[in-house]
């Protein structure tokens, strides 16, 4: 097959998606400057483009998006593909080009949140629901990240026959030495709670939780690290001995580092779909502890603890069995090496992926 990915959002989704498809058939991914440059190592880069065709337009601010989903059309129409794959994100630019290809190509989405996060994620898909409500009708099928999120999505109107369930894949940021070096060197009692700080992500809780460690005496370390509207609200509760922060957006080989050299990374959201969180800690080789919410705990499965959201006691003692409980650490990094080499590993991912392309084209012929 000839397959067009276009990506001007979740690059490194899509980057590690069309590598994997490309070792069977002939792939073209078109990237957003600002996001291939944030998301993509220039040397994963240049790796990627020996066996992907990769073109980059400009990112996807308001004034360019009519001008993006040009661009995106015209490799299309350059490439050729039997089938064109876009990534849904709150702009104008793809609804948009799924408008101008009309009918001519299948069109696959990938939904990557079927219900949008509360604040800023759900006031920016109020904003563009049109062109949501577009891209998804225009669409001949449709992949959202987890069985729990087929019902989600069907309740926005999409017909549950042109859904399909595929996992997300684990991301591997920085270089595999880079993160050999950091699970050499794993910290004895840190957890990591880093990404964009929404209030979705439940920060109050982990806080809470920690409440209850410090009474507790349990010696766990918080690595909170990024940036996001919710710090603010939360500073005077982050000053505690046992808190670090490092508000700043992370270069990935440094966040490689950090995160592969935690115990975990903790999850408390109160509201979520999928996580590129969790596949970016098990990408490093870690566990995870996260909340039941979404497609969270499909993506877990046995690589991690689960708990209700926005319970600070349940969260506290599934930090302190981490921290205390060697076996389990042990046993909870062997579930994690064996979904990064089975189910959430993008060989499995992209023969899925491709399946799914093959059963639209021939609804098509």
């Amino acid at each position: 097959m000839r397959i067009a990915l276009i990506a001007t959002h979740h690059s490194d989704y899509a980057a590690n998606l069309a590598r994997a498809l490309a070792m069977d058939h002939e792939v073209m991914l078109v990237l957003s400057r600002r996001s291939a440059a944030r998301q993509i190592e220039p040397e994963a880069l240049s790796l990627l483009r020996r066996s992907v065709r990769v073109e980059i337009v400009p990112h996807h601010y308001a004034p360019l998006q009519p001008l993006v989903a040009r661009l995106c059309q015209w490799h299309i129409a350059r490439f050729r593909p039997d089938i064109v794959h876009v990534q849904e994100h709150p702009t104008r630019s793809m609804g948009l080009l799924a408008r101008h290809l009309g009918s001519k190509l299948p069109l696959v989405t990938t939904v990557h949140d079927p219900k949008p996060h509360s604040g800023g994620d759900s006031e920016a898909a109020d904003a563009f629901a049109h062109f949501y409500e577009e891209l998804r009708g225009r669409s001949d099928g449709l992949i959202v990240h987890g069985q729990a999120l087929i019902g989600m999505l069907a309740q926005t109107g999409v017909p549950r026959s042109k859904i399909r369930s595929i996992m997300h894949g684990v991301l591997r940021f920085g270089h595999q030495q880079a993160n050999a070096a950091a699970a050499s060197s794993i910290h004895a009692h840190r957890l990591i709670f880093f990404g964009r700080v929404e209030a979705y992500k439940g920060l109050d809780t982990l806080l809470a939780a920690n409440v209850i460690w410090r009474r507790e005496g349990v010696p766990i370390k918080l690595l909170i690290a990024g940036t996001g509207p919710d710090l603010d609200r939360h500073r005077d509760a982050m000053r505690m001995p046992n808190i670090t922060l490092m508000q700043s957006r992370i270069p990935q080989d440094a966040l490689a580092g950090l995160v592969g050299g935690s115990l975990a990374a903790i999850l408390p959201y109160h509201d979520a779909t999928q996580s590129g969180v969790i596949a970016s800690a098990f990408g490093a080789g870690r566990p995870v502890i996260a909340t039941d919410v979404g497609a969270l705990a499909e993506a877990v499965g046995d690589a991690g603890l689960i708990v209700p959201p926005q319970d600070p006691e349940a969260l506290a003692e599934a930090g302190r069995a981490i921290v205390e409980n060697e076996g389990l650490r042990q046993q909870l990094e062997r579930a994690v090496a064996a979904r990064v080499e089975g189910p959430l590993g993008w060989d499995a991912i992209a023969a899925e992926t491709a399946v799914f392309y093959r059963e639209l084209l021939s609804d098509r012929a």
